[in-house]
């Protein structure tokens, strides 16, 4: 076998596999939803489409609950607050509110109930710095809701990010659905962290008891505050800037960094609390998932050993066909015959003709009585039958057949060359 043909067997199954897990990785990307666009888990009348919220939003208007569409944070803590507890403040975008804001959360009047839809680290630590975020997978996960007092649903689709306490903090957690839902009470505010947005998308809602889960976790007050966000917030000003005259401010931040707040704190790296041993990541790490199991590289290591290890157990049959003595004595017809249905097999034409060409030497050599010498063949053959001599060394020394058309016309030549010589 060729080093180019052995080289195409080891490359074409990795290259088959790569090209499988782009598609899959491109596919995926694809597929999931851009939160910049505006119809993305929003109230507004949008004719239905797969990410919005509207299915949604009429679910809870027909449980009584009244919904107000704000499309600035800003506007939205502040309908939130003027409500005084009796309100629910629903984020399905966190990624696009500003980090002060999402530090004024903690401040929102005793009994609101902020609903996060799956933030990263960096935004659970501005908001409610008593949790951390665990895992996060490649696709949405269905779980058993356990023992959860925030809804009556059974198995949804919400583990795709899971979140957990930090160690060492009094506030006890509420933990569901394999850690995909987590509610807990920080500065008399209720915070509920979502894992994935999948129960809250009008593609969603009708799968498992997605829509009885989203519409729990929304109707717990008797007014919603919608956040319709879909551009980053720019940093908050003071309020005597943006607010003149509208009544009661938000508090003011001048500019500075978090620590320039009154209760700003240190990021953890720290473990989850429950279930033990989990690792959260640091809120200044990337947050995107992994799209491979976390078994796939030991894996793939593991196999790639033992390839090796067999390789090498039987490396014989990794080179071109070799010449060994046959362990009993068979007709020459069936050795022939045999040896070239495997150099067929094998696709090995220049081995093939190599052995045709051997023996062909050796009798042209015999008949016309001088050496198997190049130089000294070729000498002799050209004296004796007239042929070119440069015929004469690409018949017997010629290169490898590309194909089989070129490998029959050379045995052919071959063959009449012997013919000719041996009946002079």
């Amino acid at each position: 076998m060729s080093p180019k043909r052995r080289w195409l067997r080891i490359l074409l199954p990795l290259g088959i596999v790569l090209a499988l897990i782009g598609v899959t990785i491109t596919l995926h990307e694809l597929a999931e939803p851009d939160t910049s666009e505006a119809h993305y888990l929003s109230p507004q009348q949008s004719g239905r489409l797969p990410t919005s919220g509207e299915q949604l939003a009429d679910l809870l208007r027909a449980k009584g609950v009244t919904i107000k569409r704000e499309t600035r944070t800003s506007d939205a803590l502040m309908a939130t607050w003027a409500l005084k507890g009796r309100a629910t403040l629903f984020i399905p975008t966190p990624e696009f509110v500003h980090p002060d804001y999402l530090w004024m959360l903690r401040h929102s009047p005793n009994s609101t109930r902020v609903v996060l839809v799956e933030p990263n680290a960096r935004q659970v630590h501005e908001a409610v710095p008593v949790l951390g975020v665990g895992n996060t997978r490649w696709a949405t996960r269905v779980a058993s809701p356990g023992d959860c007092p925030l809804t009556t649903a059974g198995p949804a689709g919400v583990v795709r990010t899971q979140y957990g306490a930090l160690k060492d903090v009094e506030e006890k957690p509420r933990i569901c659905y394999d850690n995909g839902l987590v509610s807990v009470s920080f500065r008399s505010v209720e915070f509920v962290l979502a894992g994935s947005a999948d129960p809250f998308r009008t593609d969603r809602l009708s799968e498992h008891d997605n829509a009885t889960l989203a519409v729990d976790l929304l109707s717990a007050r008797p007014n919603l505050i919608w956040l319709d966000l879909h551009a980053m917030d720019p940093k908050p000003k003071t309020y005597s800037e943006e607010y003149p005259g509208a009544g009661p401010p938000l508090p003011s931040l001048q500019p500075g960094n978090e620590r320039d707040r009154p209760d700003a704190s240190p990021r953890p790296r720290s473990s989850f609390s429950q279930p033990p041993g989990r690792e959260i990541s640091a809120p200044d790490e990337g947050e995107r998932p992994n799209p491979f199991p976390e078994w796939l590289l030991p894996l793939f290591l593991m196999l790639l050993l033992a390839a090796i290890a067999l390789a090498f157990a039987r490396g014989r049959r990794l080179g071109a066909p070799v010449t060994e003595p046959l362990p009993i004595d068979v007709r020459g017809a069936e050795t022939a015959l045999g040896r070239s249905k495997l150099y067929r097999r094998a696709r090995a034409r220049g081995a093939a003709l190599e052995t045709l060409r051997v023996d062909a030497r050796q009798r042209l050599a015999a008949a016309l009585k001088t050496g198997t010498g190049r130089e000294q063949l070729l000498d002799a053959l050209a004296a004796r039958t007239g042929h070119p001599r440069d015929w004469l060394e690409t018949v017997l020394f010629g290169p490898e057949p590309e194909d089989d058309s070129e490998l029959q016309t050379r045995t052919t030549e071959l063959l009449r060359l012997v013919q000719q010589v041996t009946r002079e």
